[in-house]
């Protein structure tokens, strides 16, 4: 016969296995999300390119707008108004909810999760990589997804610093 005492050593066990399953699946969150952000990094790179091409010194580019073309991101949907991770790609909204709320409480399938809370809890990590990069100076745009990157002109050149990088994509 299973005493109290035994029955509540079961328990504690129980959800010591549980939350154990839980930091499982946030570690898998933070490896798809950092293969995620290297994709982006990859597609910032690509923009910065093309301004330098145009002899801008300055780059504004949207993660936002970034994400959309990355493969196994997740994609939104508008739903009143609202703009809702509609699905998770290559991860699972479990992955994420345990990456970033934590482990002690369990995810409830179904609950829906806001696309901007997703791109913020990416964000700085997006920022944190972009600036390992080496610009002269790179910063988000106060309350926008825009990330704008400056590097030198060259010296001696025709290039011309006081082009702006486009702030409308």
């Amino acid at each position: 016969m299973v005493t109290f005492a035994q029955s509540l050593t079961s328990i504690v066990a129980d959800a010591k296995r549980k939350e154990g399953d839980r930091k499982r699946q946030a570690e898998k969150w933070l490896s798809h999300e950092s293969k995620l952000l290297d994709c982006a990094v990859e597609a910032f790179k690509r923009r910065c390119m093309r301004a330098a091409e145009e002899e801008r010194c300055e780059a504004a580019v949207s993660f936002e707008v970034l994400t959309r073309d990355i493969e196994g991101f997740p994609t939104r949907v508008v739903t009143d108004s609202t703009h809702l991770v509609d699905s998770w790609g290559d991860g699972a909204a479990a992955w994420w909810y345990y990456a970033h709320r934590g482990t002690t409480q369990a995810w409830a399938a179904g609950t829906p999760v806001m696309f901007a809370e997703l791109l913020e809890s990416m964000m700085p990590k997006f920022l944190e990589k972009v600036n390992e990069l080496g610009f002269q100076k790179c910063q988000r745009l106060a309350g926008t997804w825009k990330v704008v990157a400056s590097w030198q002109p060259p010296n001696g050149s025709d290039a011309q610093p006081t082009k702006k990088a486009r702030l409308d994509n």
